[in-house]
């Protein structure tokens, strides 16, 4: 299926031909369908959505809620709410922001509020709140789904990913991610005062791969901003077993991420690149941009390349936080690192 869908594309796509919009409909939907079941399904069926507050306290610019919310039948998450207290917008965007856990993305650890010495590029959360934006910043599930006794870097990731893959077999890790951010997504839309037409998410390197893959399968999702996540698959490690395996690798794998990109269309994408992505990344763009052009919104995807590393810069933010306000019709409030 996944190969017939690509002949298809290509025969309808032809290179330096754009396509129409009756056509590319067609390839949609075949595409999509290709794309889940690469992603696969979890084992469990319907449970118990379960959010207790754990925790929390007033910042200067914001109050901060602490939730552990239900992933599955016996999983949790832990989330970070952030409303902001300086402005008085009606109602209010909303931002998700997935990451290895929330303490980074807020620049604090949150068993002791205690700051944390990071680069504060980095801290997405912290930034967006400021700007008037209600903000859940997430956790990864390994840092949930098994213990941390014996467990450090990438073996923490491969303890968590068998256990997750033993009990869902026909899961993948970057759908378990998905999951997860799109659960996040539902407490944000939960909350008071919020304006649903105006949804994004924003993450770095792992949480630019996680608000990638979450915006293209979650319709609420209007913008995402992805920060040096390696758009190709060459790019970073997407054949890790907690994203989408070996499987990849196959020469039978026909798959490519302009598709995902295409598939986004005509909600908002932008591409903040320094390490991994790199000018390689606007090959992706660019094919995605004939599919944008359909819906005349080609203006709503693309690339900023600061070309300084792997994090960030404060310029690269400035643009990336003035683009997002754009997309979704909204005059955010100074912020500052």
């Amino acid at each position: 299926m996944v190969i017939l869908a690509l002949m298809k594309l290509l025969h309808q796509f032809p290179l330096g031909v754009m396509p129409t919009m009756e056509n590319w409909l067609g390839v949609r939907v075949d595409l999509l369908r290709c794309w889940k079941v690469v992603l696969g399904t979890p084992s469990f069926g319907s449970f118990d959505r379960k959010q207790e507050p754990v925790g929390g306290g007033e910042q200067p610019t914001y109050t901060g809620t602490i939730f552990k919310q239900s992933t599955g039948p016996d999983t949790f998450q832990t989330l970070l709410l952030m409303e902001p207290k300086l402005v008085t917008f009606s109602p209010c965007p909303g931002v998700v922001v997935p990451f290895y856990g929330p303490d980074r993305m807020v620049g604090l650890d949150l068993e002791t509020y205690q700051p944390i010495i990071d680069d504060p590029c980095i801290r997405f959360g912290y930034h967006l709140v400021q700007q008037g934006y209600v903000v859940v910043c997430t956790q990864a599930f390994p840092y949930n789904m098994v213990p941390a006794e014996n467990n450090f870097g990438f073996a923490w990731w491969e303890q968590a990913t068998n256990k997750l893959l033993i009990e869902n077999p026909n899961w993948t890790g970057i759908a378990k991610l998905v999951w997860d951010t799109s659960l996040a997504i539902g407490l944000l839309l939960e909350q008071p005062n919020i304006d649903l037409g105006k949804i994004g998410v924003m993450g770095h390197s792992l949480g630019g791969k996680m608000a990638f893959y979450t915006a293209v399968f979650d319709q609420r999702v209007r913008a995402v901003v992805g920060s040096d996540f390696g758009l190709g698959f060459n790019f970073s490690n997407w054949n890790a077993p907690w994203y989408l395996g070996g499987k990849i690798l196959s020469p039978d794998f026909s798959l490519s991420h302009h598709h995902l990109l295409a598939l986004c269309a005509p909600r908002s994408f932008f591409l903040i690149g320094g390490e991994a992505d790199r000018p390689a990344s606007w090959q992706y763009i660019l094919e995605a941009q004939k599919v944008y052009k359909l819906y005349s919104s080609n203006e709503s995807i693309g690339f900023f390349d600061h070309a300084a590393g792997h994090h960030p810069t404060e310029e690269s933010l400035r643009i990336a936080y003035c683009w997002l306000g754009e997309q979704l019709n909204f005059d955010p409030e100074p912020w500052e690192l």
